[in-house]
């Protein structure tokens, strides 16, 4: 076989591999942000009860019937930034009126670093408690390859 030959045969072979793209992350950008593309997701996914409204809820299951997960205590994905007073008064209380936004929340801290958006969307199953909450559909490979790259530097 010539030079050309092999081309002409290895290409097909080379554009399926290339098309088989296992991670996901088919058109991710390289530095997403929250605006165009983590809100996105958020809203579709977990915005039902984490800030509809303004709020935390706990959201019905996709048939109706009362979800058995209960209501969220943080994490108003709705919104980038946080709302009302957040600083840490005496004994490590936060206000009430403190709303924790996406920047928050996808900020990784602590040792092992890790954000709450990471824990809870990318490194547990649903099975343990990883959101969305069954019997909600579970995020695809590349809904969580957006969400894993904002993760490392979570721009408004």
């Amino acid at each position: 076989m010539n030079g050309f030959s092999t081309y002409v045969c290895l290409l097909p072979a080379a554009c399926v591999v290339g098309a088989c793209n296992s991670t996901g992350d088919a058109g991710v950008s390289a530095a997403p942000s929250y605006a165009t593309d983590v809100a996105p997701i958020f809203n579709a996914n977990c915005v039902r009860c984490h800030g509809a409204g303004g709020t935390l809820n706990a959201a019905p299951n996709p048939d109706g019937s009362p979800n058995t997960v209960g209501m969220p205590v943080t994490c108003y994905l709705s919104m980038y930034e946080d709302t009302g007073d957040c600083s840490v008064g005496d004994g490590g209380i936060i206000s009430s009126t403190c709303k924790r936004g996406a920047h928050f929340c996808g900020t990784p801290s602590g040792d092992p670093p890790t954000s709450l958006v990471s824990y809870y969307v990318l490194i547990l199953t649903q099975d343990e408690g990883g959101m969305p909450p069954p019997p909600w559909p579970a995020l695809g490979a590349r809904e969580k390859e957006v969400i894993r790259r904002w993760t490392l530097d979570p721009i408004p």
